[in-house]
């Protein structure tokens, strides 16, 4: 009988229980702390009904971070005046969110706040906002229209990218639009900058293809790379005579017409009106020194270009492909003459060639057609633009004149049967891939003048045997010397100061390298080399070149130290391996590319106080990393350092290292002084 009775108690007991918390979460309700909502716990109700409206209480002063976050049920919220920030992310993917209605107050919205409300068609932004931070609006796809009030200072970067805006009025107080503001807006025609905008950011207005006309302010300084890149429809444009730099593809495969450009432009970046079509007419700032590469390629239009006096150098393909170009202005200022910089044009078809099949315009020669096996060149040229014998399989040898300063990027490429060339004592220079796969080039001298050897300038000349590098000589660059398999020994000179990746590369013979002085970095320099196979690993795995680590043998420890008066470690030395903590000398002055990627079990960095550099995509998706230290010392950072790592949760640096740097979230950097 007891039995019974216990049995419906606790029977009775399950269904009040039930049905308390069928009533408690018949509606949902708000999780609210200290006047922040924390969360949102939907309702029965409102999962049946698939809609919900919310008006946030009059005492809250802040939606937390993620308050929202994911939450499709949402379609309205009412903001109460009392609330003075919006968290990051707080509305992240409320996909079904259509209306916000803010009143009073509002000073921040956080980053992230509103990413990827793809229903989002209306939100009113009140006259004390101040910050709109990065990514708060971005994918919104429905959102037409926003006023931006007078007292906003600041919006963050991608933050309306990929809107469905049509028009944009930018107040006074905004002084710069951050890197892909807004990108991808394909709808956006008309955009009024206010007259205190200084710079415009990478990607601004990428692919904007509706954007007709803009109007650049008397204030603007710096117009970023890709600024307007793929914008169409982009027809007139006017640069103020306070703009100082064209950022690289900031106008390219656009239809501008007429460029007139202020002589306070001092650089036009690489590719800045590429494949701009319709250009008719452009005038070139008269202080600028370079023109870079790509610059006006596939301008078909132009007929006339008048390159300033002062300019030093016309960049690889700098105008290119610019068929119908029949006038063209090279001043005497101009030394370097780059990659097949005039090719395609009909300025250069039309200058005939000559006996020897050359083509030659004053004193540059422009262009090789037919040439014998054995060539001398005039001795009144000064210069040879860029790749100029690519690809001449059956030149054997060639005589340059003794007044070039250098040997231009793909000069002799693939000249598979050159075996006999003497550069003249005063070239100071040899560019990317000269003599790239010279296969029976046997020896060469490289003049005593020369300080830079551009990457893979000598890579794969298997017969190269003999080389004497000039003792002047600074730098070796990537994979310079790579493949050359005939190569037994080098003397590195004296003044040498870094040495990149791969220059003796797969030089499987090489077995004597001699340093004359002490350089500053050594990366991945000599691997595949019976030099670098002879080299003998510490007790922790490093393999070390002077007091430069160029390799590592994984010996399965958890700690690695490294040993005292190391300067440099060099690219991808430690990437993907298991050890958990690794301890720098104080001495530490480079780190290479990807030297800690992958490391998955790193959860804890401190680099030394001297260190200087460090390369692009170092810590890359080290996904335990928690916290990490960097001296006021470093000077560089490279792209994406931390990118992947998502549990990285303290980066501790001065304000003046962080300005250098690209950080995941504000929120993760402690300032030190």
């Amino acid at each position: 009988m007891n039995s019974k009775k216990a049995k419906i108690v606790f029977i009775v007991f399950i269904t009040l229980f039930i049905m308390l918390s069928i009533l408690m979460n018949l509606r949902g309700r708000l999780v609210i702390k200290k006047g922040v909502v924390l969360r949102y716990r939907v309702g029965i109700i409102e999962r049946v009904k698939k809609k919900i409206d919310i008006t946030i209480p009059e005492d809250v002063t802040e939606i937390g971070n993620h308050a929202f976050a994911n939450n499709d049920l949402i379609d309205k919220i009412i903001i109460p005046s009392g609330v003075k920030k919006i968290g990051e992310f707080a509305f992240m993917n409320c996909s079904n969110l259509e209306e916000v209605d803010i009143h009073g107050s509002l000073e921040i919205i956080k980053n992230g706040a509103f990413y990827n409300c793809t229903s989002l068609y209306s939100i009113n932004l009140p006259d004390k906002l101040e910050q709109i931070g990065d990514y708060a609006f971005f994918e919104c796809k429905n959102l037409d229209i926003i006023e931006f009030p007078s007292s906003l200072k600041s919006i963050g970067k991608s933050s309306f990218s990929n809107t469905a805006l049509k028009s944009v009025e930018l107040p006074q107080s905004v002084e710069d639009i951050k890197d892909s503001t807004f990108s991808e807006c394909k709808n956006l025609e008309h955009m009024n900058l206010s007259s205190s905008i200084k710079r415009i950011g990478n990607k601004a207005f990428e692919n904007c293809e509706e954007l007709k006309v803009v109007d650049l302010t008397d204030n603007l300084e710096q117009v970023g790379d890709y600024a307007f890149y793929n914008c169409k429809s982009l027809e007139g444009i006017v640069f103020p005579d306070s703009l100082k730099n064209i950022g690289e593809f900031s106008f390219s495969r656009t239809k501008l017409k007429d460029v007139i450009m202020p002589d306070s432009v001092t650089r036009v970046g690489a590719c800045a009106f590429e494949y701009c079509g319709e250009l008719e007419n452009i005038k070139l700032s008269k202080n600028l020194i370079n023109i870079e590469a790509e610059t006006l390629c596939g301008c078909y239009s132009l007929k006339e270009i008048d390159i300033p006096e002062g300019v030093t150098e016309i960049g690889n393909s700098a105008i290119s492909k610019c068929h119908n170009l029949e006038i063209l202005n090279i001043p005497d200022s101009v030394k370097k003459f780059g990659f097949k910089c005039f090719s395609e044009t009909k300025w250069i078809e039309n200058i005939p060639v000559n006996e020897d099949g050359l083509k030659i315009y004053r004193d540059i020669l422009l262009e090789a057609t037919d040439i014998q096996e054995n060539l001398i060149i005039n001795p009144n040229i000064n210069f040879i633009v860029g790749g100029v014998f690519q690809d001449f399989e059956k030149l054997e040898s060639i005589i340059l004149p003794n007044n070039i300063k250098c040997i231009e990027e793909y000069t002799f490429q693939n000249c598979i049967n050159l075996e006999s060339i003497e550069i003249p004592y005063g070239v100071n220079w040899i560019g990317r891939s000269a003599f790239d796969n010279c296969k029976n080039l046997k020896s060469i001298m490289i003049p005593e003048p020369v300080k830079e050897i551009g990457e893979s300038a000598f890579y794969r000349c298997e017969n190269l045997s003999e080389i004497e590098l000039p003792k002047e000589l600074e730098y070796i660059g990537e994979n310079t010397f790579e493949g050359c398999s005939s190569l037994k020994k080098i003397i590195i000179p004296k003044y040498v100061k870094r040495i990149e990746v791969g220059a003796f590369g797969h030089c499987i013979n090489l077995e004597a390298v001699k340093f004359e002085g002490n350089p500053e970095y050594i990366g991945n320099s000599f691997y595949g080399t019976k030099y670098y196979k002879e080299i003998e690993e510490d007790e922790y795995g490093c393999k070390y070149v002077q007091n430069h680590i160029v390799g590592f043998v994984d010996k399965g420890k958890k700690e690695i130290i490294i040993k005292e008066g190391t300067v440099s470690i060099a690219d991808n030395v430690f990437s993907g391996l298991a050890f958990e903590k690794v301890i720098f000398p104080k001495e530490l002055k480079y780190i290479g590319d990807f030297a800690f990627s992958f490391c998955k079990n790193l959860r804890r960095v401190e680099l030394p106080q001297n260190l200087i550099s460090v390369g692009d995509y170092e810590f890359q998706f080290c996904d335990k990393l928690e916290y990490i230290y960097i001296p006021e010392s470093v000077e560089e950072i490279g792209e994406m350092s931390f990118v992947g790592c998502d549990r990285l949760k303290e980066v501790v640096m001065t304000k003046e290292v962080a300005d250098k740097f690209w950080y995941i979230s504000n929120e993760k950097v402690r300032y030190i002084d």
